[in-house]
């Protein structure tokens, strides 16, 4: 039996990561996704946030994805998303800069309409979720 399986997270852009992996964890809407080699058919809404894999020589990565979906067959993970980024890629100083937009724009949140409201908050919490996959590769951070 085999250990690994294949994991290939598109993007409208660019083909975010295509490889073989031990395990991959993500949120689904509908709770926690762990996933080994030879899991059983499986297709799923995914949630915003980290996505964690191990490489097949056991090293460990996190991913940055946006909402999408998951399709698990014939021993390939297919990760559909709007915007995937690997944590080695991330630009921490711009992620902070994006935090800091979205906090000023949610500081009046009364004059918002209630659309922009939900789009600063979604803005929010993917600076944040950048930051803090950046900052956990080693990334540098000037504070």
């Amino acid at each position: 039996m085999t250990k690994t399986l294949r994991l290939r997270i598109v993007s409208p852009d660019a083909v975010v990561f295509d490889g073989k992996v031990r395990s991959v964890q993500f949120m689904g809407i509908d709770g926690s996704y762990g996933i080994l080699a030879n899991h059983a058919p499986l297709m799923t809404a995914t949630l915003p946030g980290v996505l964690k894999l191990e490489l097949e020589e056991g090293k460990r990565e996190e991913l940055v994805v946006t909402d999408g979906f998951a399709e698990m067959r014939d021993n390939l993970l297919t990760f559909v998303c709007e915007a995937g980024e690997r944590a080695k890629d991330i630009d921490v100083a711009r992620a902070r800069e994006a935090e800091k937009r979205a906090r000023d724009l949610l500081a009046n949140r009364a004059a918002l309409a209630a659309e922009d409201v939900l789009k600063a908050e979604d803005a929010l919490r993917r600076a944040m979720v950048r930051q803090l996959v950046g900052q956990r590769s080693g990334a540098s951070v000037d504070l």
